[in-house]
């Protein structure tokens, strides 16, 4: 090894030669390590030399090293291997006095959230036994009181799409405050009833209310902005947005003035997107835990065909007795991407209960939240759902 290292000038160590290098823990190829990693400038050949330090056997000399580059490096990639060498070296308190001062340092959410997920892997954790629901529930008024019959973690995935805010007769605000709050308080209820570690999906999209009058401008609400922050406040982190794309001929002519006069500033585009917020429940746990659940190849999609981007191609679906619903090929997606079969997933805005109908076609259990009348007797029409 003494050999191949000296053969070795320092522009051309790789990732590979620092693994084979770090094998060996002799205080010499400590020593070595130590001054590769002041004279190399790759990052990640830096990256691989500290991870080697971190697994060498001589605490002393990896402590000190740790404390007299961790705040002058410059670079975060560094500084999180450096503190995984400390938090894999907690039985020494000075490791552990060393992470509380690099976290008060930095003040980093990826070291706080390195930190819990090393301490939850390491505490025992007693296994809570969870009444599964084993039929279809429809919860009928305001959700964020009908959920409260919902017991914690019982729920594996939740889909759907909040009232519009004052687009649609159904959907009518003092103020867009006041939707928003109300949105935030059914989400805490989502939060609540969601399985740690499951996803929670959310479709919206801008929306533009009407001029009270020509000589007023109208306003148009970022409400997928928006939700992110409450859905961050209630307990969830963000994984991806999907964005669903329509054909321009299904959705209104916004363009159609700029179209005449070409003038600038009237541009407005005919918008044939929404979203689709991916979020996760917060837990200190790989996803790798949610699917251990399951038997190996419970559920695996065996279809050749499959979404490799975010953009989804969807024609939209229309309803002589509501004015939005799912297209029954986006709730197939969801849930063939978020679930598994015999799961329990909610619509807390089931509206005429679409995702209910697909859920139970795909073999999962749906819970329905609604509470306007005529959209119930849609969803009961046919099936037979319980009740709490």
């Amino acid at each position: 090894m003494e050999k191949d290292l000296l053969s070795f000038s320092n522009d051309k160590l790789s990732v590979d030669f620092i693994k084979k290098l770090g094998v060996d823990t002799s205080e010499d190829i400590l020593d070595k390590l130590i001054l590769l990693y002041a004279e190399n400038n790759s990052i990640n050949v830096r990256r691989e030399i500290v991870s080697s330090i971190g697994r060498q056997s001589n605490k002393d000399k990896i402590y000190i090293f740790i404390k007299d580059n961790i705040y002058n490096c410059g670079i975060m990639e560094l500084v999180y291997q450096m503190f995984r060498t400390c938090l894999y070296n907690s039985n020494d308190d000075r490791f552990l006095s060393l992470q509380r001062e690099i976290l008060e340092y930095f003040d980093n959410e990826i070291l706080y959230k390195m930190k819990a997920y090393y301490d939850y892997r390491h505490t025992t954790h007693s296994k809570k036994n969870i009444d599964k629901i084993k039929y279809p529930i429809l919860l009928e008024g305001d959700n964020t009181k009908t959920l409260k019959k919902i017991k914690d973690q019982q729920v594996q995935l939740i889909f759907s799409s909040p009232p519009y805010y004052n687009a649609r007769d159904y959907s009518v605000y003092t103020s867009y405050k006041s939707y928003m709050n109300m949105m935030k308080q059914t989400l805490v209820e989502c939060y609540r009833v969601l399985e740690d570690g499951r996803f929670i999906i959310i479709n919206v999209s801008p929306i533009i209310t009407k001029r009270p009058g020509r000589e007023f401008e109208s306003t148009r609400y970022p409400i997928h902005f928006d939700f992110h922050k409450i859905l961050e406040e209630s307990g969830f982190y963000f994984v991806d947005e999907i964005i669903w794309i329509k054909p321009e001929y299904s959705v209104p002519n916004r363009v159609g003035g700029y179209h005449q006069t070409r003038q600038p500033l009237s541009y407005k585009p005919n918008c044939i997107t929404e979203s689709l917020l991916v979020y996760r429940k917060k837990v200190d746990f790989l996803l790798d835990k949610n699917i251990s659940k399951y038997p190996k190849k419970f559920g695996i999609n065996d279809s050749e065909k499959y979404d490799t981007t975010n953009c989804w191609y969807i024609n939209p679906k229309s309803h002589k007795e509501h004015p939005a619903v799912f297209p029954d090929e986006l709730c197939e997606k969801v849930l063939t991407y978020y679930s598994f079969p015999n799961d329990v997933v909610l619509d807390m805005f089931a509206g005429s209960g679409t995702f209910g109908r697909v859920a139970l076609q795909m073999g999962r259990i749906p819970i329905l939240c609604e509470q306007n009348k005529s959209y119930i007797e849609i969803i009961k029409q046919g099936y037979n759902y319980g009740n709490i």
